[in-house]
C-alpha cells in the first residue's frame, strides 16, 4: 500500500514540476496588462481633471488597498472611491496631469509592479495667479483577475 502511494505521489509532482521548469513569458504578461494599465492611468488624470471619484478609483479591484503617504490604509474599491470623494471637495479645480512609468515589473503570470511618480496641476487661487504643481511617487500592484482584467490590489502613494 506505501508502495502504491507513493507512486501516486510521484504522479501527481511530475506536472507540478513541469510548471515550475517553464519560464514565464515576461512580454506577453507586460503586452496583456499594459494597455489597461496605461488606461487607468490616464482615467486617473481625466477623473480628477472632472471631478469623478468613481472614475480615479475605478481600476482598483473590489478589495483593494490604498496606502496614503501618512501610512493610513483605506480598504476596498468602495471605500477608496469615498476618500476620493472627500479629496474632491476641498481640492482646487485641475487643470492638467500625468503619470510617468519609471518601471514595471512582471512578478508572476497573473501579477505587476509599476512604479513611478504622478502630478496634477492645480488652478491657483488668485485671478490670473500661476497653477500648482502638486504629486508624489507611487507603488502599485496589479493583479489579473478572474474575468482577465488587471486591477490595483495595492496602491502606495509615495
Amino acid at each position: 500500500m506505501k508502495t502504491v502511494w507513493l507512486g501516486v505521489l510521484a504522479m501527481l509532482a511530475l506536472p507540478i514540476r513541469g510548471l515550475a521548469a517553464q519560464s514565464l513569458d515576461t512580454a506577453a504578461v507586460l503586452a496583456s496588462a499594459r494597455p489597461e494599465i496605461d488606461r487607468a492611468n490616464q482615467e486617473w488624470v481625466s477623473g480628477f481633471v472632472h471631478r469623478d471619484a468613481e472614475q480615479i478609483a475605478g481600476a482598483y479591484a473590489d478589495s483593494g488597498l490604498f496606502v496614503a503617504p501618512d501610512g493610513k490604509v483605506t480598504r476596498g474599491k468602495g471605500a477608496i472611491q469615498q476618500l476620493y470623494v472627500s479629496r474632491l471637495l476641498d481640492l482646487k479645480p485641475v487643470r492638467n496631469g500625468g503619470v510617468v512609468h519609471d518601471g514595471m515589473a512582471v512578478v508572476s503570470a497573473d501579477r505587476v509592479y509599476e512604479w513611478g511618480h504622478a502630478w496634477l496641476e492645480i488652478e491657483s487661487g488668485g485671478a490670473g495667479g500661476a497653477p500648482t504643481r502638486i504629486g508624489g511617487g507611487y507603488l502599485t500592484v496589479w493583479q489579473r483577475q478572474p474575468d482577465g482584467h488587471w486591477r490595483i490590489v495595492r496602491n502606495l502613494a509615495l
